[in-house]
């Protein structure tokens, strides 16, 4: 952990010192192999084939451990930026390097926030960015999958994007809840088929694409 906070603060700096410049280069996925590399970490990805490396998608993944980020960068190939709790924001030095990226902060307990932070996820996929979101919310404690949050979906339906099941396995193993000291392991990620949102125009066809993704994700998460 002592290296991931002194490359978040170089990456701090760099963000406020070169910001756009900076910005543009592929720090994300640069900064994302050297967490994994120097925490023994390696990353499996299956379906890679499933997406088209020039589009862009809306990602929606299992979420349960703070190694999900890093392992998702790595294994998904596309221009990609997340959508995170504000929350996280208070941590020291990693904190700073969320807020003073282009990541979108979302702000769950505030209506208007969090749907200020849904426009601006908008906005990113305007300029044909992918966006990864963990409609659950939260990391969860288990590794069991909780429950979607409908602003999580709202994005992926409002963008008209196709949306791309993400599931994580192995990440918890890592690095769990509540916990600060990780352990070296292999994280897989697997890359479901995209699914068509244009269809989408009413309550029944939102649960029916809610639970295609849950589907999805717990197949791989408990058969994998």
């Amino acid at each position: 952990m002592v290296f991931t906070f002194i490359d978040s603060l170089l990456a701090v700096l760099a963000t406020l010192l070169f910001h756009r410049w900076y910005r543009n280069l592929n720090h994300y996925r640069s900064w994302a192999r050297r967490i994994l590399f120097f925490a023994g970490v390696r990353v499996e990805t299956i379906g890679r084939e499933n997406i088209e490396r020039q589009k862009s998608y809306i990602f929606v993944a299992n979420h349960s451990s703070y190694f999900d980020i890093p392992a998702a960068f790595v294994a998904i190939p596309n221009r990609m930026r997340i959508m995170y709790k504000k929350e996280l924001e208070k941590i020291p030095v990693f904190g700073w390097y969320l807020k003073y990226s282009d990541f979108v902060a979302i702000e769950r307990e505030e209506v208007a926030s969090a749907r200020q932070s849904l426009n601006e996820a908008l906005k990113l996929i305007k300029q044909d960015y992918s966006v990864l979101i963990f409609p659950e919310g939260t990391r969860s404690a288990d590794g069991t999958l909780g429950e979607f949050k409908r602003g999580a979906l709202y994005l992926a339906i409002k963008s008209g994007k196709e949306i791309v099941p993400v599931t994580i396995i192995g990440a918890r193993e890592i690095l769990p809840r509540g916990s600060f000291f990780f352990r070296t392991g292999k994280i897989k990620v697997v890359i479901g088929k995209p699914y068509s949102n244009k269809n989408i125009l009413d309550k029944a066809e939102m649960n029916k694409l809610k639970d295609y993704l849950l589907k999805e994700i717990e197949s791989n998460l408990y058969n994998n």
